[in-house]
């Protein structure tokens, strides 16, 4: 009797790039409005690096949920695109 295991379908490279370029682009977004009403008293290096990190936990926690979002349907569209 053959065992009828399903294979789990990883998400692709290009598909978790997409992800973190999203989630990239919210972070960045949002840290800037922070570092345009800080009036430039903080070095924006900051906001950068921190924006990095929090793209890279949201694409992990959202990868390790396997649940489709809106995030999903804009890394698509940006998959067709690139």
């Amino acid at each position: 009797m053959k065992s009828k295991t399903k294979k789990k379908k990883g998400s692709s490279f290009k598909h978790k790039a997409a992800l973190f370029s999203v989630y990239f682009v919210l972070f960045l977004a949002l840290t800037a409005m922070i570092d345009y009403y800080a009036y430039d008293m903080i070095n924006p290096w900051i906001f950068v690096i921190l924006s990095f990190l929090g793209a890279l936990w949201a694409t992990a926690v959202h990868l390790k949920s396997r649940e489709k979002s809106k995030v999903d349907e804009l890394a698509h569209d940006l998959e067709e695109i690139v």
